[in-house]
């Protein structure tokens, strides 16, 4: 019998979200491996009501590029099939999965961060400025001790998040530090540890909004987190916005999680309007 690495309701319940479909977040019988697609942003949970969450795929691509990446399924249908038909065919077998790789039990947990104009602690120790092209990465949140008047940064982009010196003068004050989340671990955990303020640095378009208002906004409060919006949104967006990012990631639009944050509802009117989005690196040469 195929080793199962993802049961079968599982799987099926994924090929459901790559044809655009959303699911209580209850359908995923298994909550360890549902939690790790959410926190390797495979796919995302949008809070529905008290104590109720669906689960929405915001990028079919990616999740299959995951799978294949995670899992080593080349294609869901026929993994689904072969463990209906319980084969022992290798060369079917290899169709369908190609890796004895199991899902992780437990991802490297952890963010990439970097100061401007404050100092980082680790375990009582000062960290060092480093050399360009290296950066510091966090794998025990808990042992971090940030000045509790420095503004928290979020990028989602790596390119981003190593040229983020080109944009930190465009931030409200100069006391930054900068974190960038591994595949496997938000940092909103070690956020709701501490009391800093946390600005979202992310895509401008319906899976930016969702990641920010879902992962953020509504475990953080909007008396401590803001989504940046650069001045000049209206001709970034005139310049670089795809619908087709729009139109990928309609399953998530409009934003579920009411705000009160002016520069955010323009925004949300903003996508609406031209039905368009950008990626957060298109901020970098504006």
């Amino acid at each position: 019998m195929l080793h199962k690495k993802i049961s079968r309701s599982f799987a099926s319940n994924l090929l459901r979200l790559i044809d655009g479909e959303m699911l209580p977040a209850s359908a995923f019988g298994n909550r360890r491996q549902l939690k790790q697609l959410e926190e390797d942003r495979a796919v995302v949970r949008m809070v529905t009501g008290r104590n109720r969450a669906s689960i929405r795929c915001a990028d079919p691509i990616a999740l299959e590029n995951y799978l294949r990446l995670h899992f080593g399924i080349t294609d869901l249908e026929t993994y689904i099939k072969l463990l209906d038909q319980e084969t022992r065919d290798g060369e079917d077998s290899l169709q369908a999965t190609t890796s004895t790789k199991t899902f992780r039990r437990k991802g490297m947990q952890g963010f990439f961060i970097k100061a401007f104009s404050t100092q980082l602690h680790v375990g009582g120790r000062a960290l060092d400025a480093l050399p360009d092209g290296v950066e510091y990465f966090v794998h025990e949140p808990a042992a971090l001790h940030v000045p509790s008047s420095a503004l928290i940064v979020g990028v989602e982009n790596p390119e981003c998040f190593v040229k983020i010196d080109r944009l930190i003068h465009r931030f409200p004050q100069k006391e930054l530090v900068v974190v960038m989340r591994y595949h496997s671990l938000s940092p909103v955990e070690w956020l709701k540890t501490i009391e800093n303020h946390y600005l979202h640095f992310g895509d401008f378009d319906p899976a930016g909004i969702a990641i920010y208002c879902n992962e953020y906004l509504s475990r953080l409060g909007e008396e401590r987190c803001r989504f940046w919006v650069p001045p000049e949104i209206v001709s970034l967006m005139n310049a670089h916005g795809r619908p087709d990012l729009f139109d990928r990631q309609h399953q998530l639009w409009p934003p579920r999680i009411p705000f009160k944050q002016a520069e955010l509802r323009n925004l949300v009117a903003l996508i609406t309007q031209q039905g368009k989005g950008f990626e957060q690196e298109q901020v970098l040469n504006s």
